[in-house]
């Protein structure tokens, strides 16, 4: 069997461990107000870290192989993509409790919120079918797939245009959705293996991190035109954006370090070092931070965003025998 470009991307990385888990109970406060919530993908877990403490205060089960994660603030839901089961887990972060699981496509990858619509999408990344999941987050049952490119991976979506953006990492394209009426209208080319995307509502463009390349494409998502192509680190993966700083932050996950993209003038201003195999990325401009997950050495960064430097490092593992365990966070988000 032939494996896709995402298939042997994520082989290269899994490392295979026996790993105790930790759960601690009960509801916590914080003198942040936030609270960090991180996907392991090879211990089943979704972990809630305190940043004001920098510690892990509670570690839920979830499905096999947790990845992408995404927070509805109005419900106070998590919504937990577990490549590795095919579904979606929701939590309730009141009680920090199971709601309710969706079944989805194969190999689901990243899920993200359409607020408005009270829907979401989840990418089936190794769907022969090539789709991406509607869910509806009122009922949490799949509405319909919508077919797109190959092996798609992530998707940003603008609330305010009506219009989703797929990146499709197996034909190096950018499927649009129309949200409306949940089909596709357009398709655009990117680079070579795209994964990570950001929409950014200052200016209505759209960036890609196409892995194969070492570079971020920008389009305008009026017209789906490709505007220009950034050159970042090794292996760009996710991005997280800044809007009201005209901020883009990349992880590279072959460099070890985060692309910091003024969004203006279309450039990388300044690249951090941050810790081994950084993939997931989450923005909390309430606060100035940006909080990079380190999946090879088990591992956050905390980013000064009003200085773009590094303000902490924050071990993930439970106890130290865990030390030599490596390969675990995958997704980030951040929530109050």
């Amino acid at each position: 069997m032939k494996l896709g470009n995402v298939a042997l991307i994520i082989l290269s990385i899994f490392v295979f461990a026996t790993l105790t888990i930790y759960p601690s109970t009960g509801v916590y406060a914080n003198n942040s107000g936030k609270y960090v919530y991180i996907t392991s993908v090879s211990n089943n877990t979704l972990s809630i870290v305190d940043p004001s403490s920098s510690k892990i205060v509670m570690s839920l089960r979830v499905g096999v192989w947790p990845v992408g994660i995404a927070i509805d603030p109005d419900s106070r839901r998590a919504y937990i993509v577990n490549e590795g089961d095919g579904n979606v887990h929701i939590i309730d972060l009141e009680s920090n409790s199971f709601i309710d699981k969706i079944k989805v496509g194969t190999g689901p990858m990243h899920i993200t919120l359409n607020p408005g619509a009270k829907t979401a999408f989840v990418t089936n990344t190794d769907d022969k079918d090539q789709t991406v999941s509607v869910i509806d987050l009122t009922k949490n049952v799949e509405l319909k797939k919508i077919k797109v490119g190959k092996e798609p991976f992530h998707v940003s979506v603008d609330p305010t245009g009506n219009r989703a953006f797929v990146s499709n990492s197996g034909d190096n394209s950018v499927s649009v959705i129309d949200t409306g009426n949940n089909s596709v209208i357009g398709t655009i080319r990117v680079g070579n293996v795209p994964l990570g995307t950001a929409f950014n509502p200052s200016n209505g463009r759209v960036y890609v991190a196409n892995h194969d390349d070492g570079s971020v494409s920008v389009f305008d998502s009026k017209n789906n035109k490709v505007t220009g192509t950034i050159k970042v680190g090794e292996r760009p993966w996710y991005i997280g954006i800044d809007p009201g700083n005209n901020r883009l932050y990349v992880t590279n996950k072959g460099s070890n370090t985060v692309s910091v993209i003024d969004t203006e003038k279309n450039e990388v201003v300044k690249t951090i070092n941050v810790g081994t195999q950084p993939l997931g990325i989450a923005v909390d401009d309430d606060n100035d931070r940006v909080y990079v997950v380190n999946h090879k050495d088990l591992s956050m960064t905390v980013i000064d965003t009003s200085t773009d430097r590094v303000n902490n490092t924050v071990n993930l593992s439970f106890t130290d025998r865990d030390s030599s365990y490596v390969g675990a966070p995958w997704g980030v988000e951040v929530f109050k």
